[in-house]
C-alpha cells in the first residue's frame, strides 16, 4: 500500500463495509500500535495481535537471502534496517495489553511457504488465547 496512511484509509473503508481486517505491519512500539487500536475502538471491533518471535539472527539471514523483495528490505541495507528496528522494538505483553483482546506469540514455522492450512491453524491458536480484558 505504500504508507501507513494508505493502510489506515483501506482499513476504515473495509470496516465501513462490515469486513474483518488484518493489519500486516511491524508496529514496533505502543505508539505505532495505538493507531490501529484507536480505529478498532471507533468501529467497536475486537483487536488481536500476533507477535512473531523469530530471532534477530534468523531475520537477518532471511533478509540477506532475499532478492527483489517487494519492500526493498534485503541485503546489507536490509540488515541495517533490522538493527534499527530491534533497537526500538517493544512488543505488547500480557501484563500491558494496550487494549488488545488477545496476544499470540508465534514461533517461526519450519516451512518456507505459508499455506491456507497454516493460516487456519494460526487463527485457531489465536482464538484459543485467553481474553485480556
Amino acid at each position: 500500500m505504500g504508507s501507513r496512511k494508505a493502510c489506515e484509509m483501506h482499513t476504515k473503508r473495509f470496516l465501513d463495509k462490515g469486513l474483518n481486517v488484518v493489519i500486516d505491519r511491524c508496529n514496533f512500539d505502543q505508539q505505532q500500535r495505538k493507531t490501529w487500536i484507536d480505529i478498532a475502538y471507533k468501529y467497536n471491533v475486537p483487536i488481536d495481535c500476533i507477535v512473531l518471535t523469530t530471532a534477530e539472527q534468523e531475520c537477518a539471514e532471511r533478509i540477506q537471502s532475499r532478492v527483489d523483495h517487494p519492500t526493498g528490505v534485503e541485503g546489507e541495507s536490509g540488515v541495517n534496517i533490522l538493527k534499527r528496528f530491534m533497537k526500538n522494538y517493544c512488543p505488547p505483553t500480557i501484563n500491558n495489553p494496550e487494549g488488545l483482546e488477545r496476544i499470540l506469540y508465534l514461533d517461526p514455522s519450519p516451512e518456507p511457504y505459508c499455506t491456507p492450512e497454516r493460516i487456519d491453524s494460526i487463527f485457531t491458536l489465536l482464538n484459543q488465547c485467553p481474553l485480556l480484558k
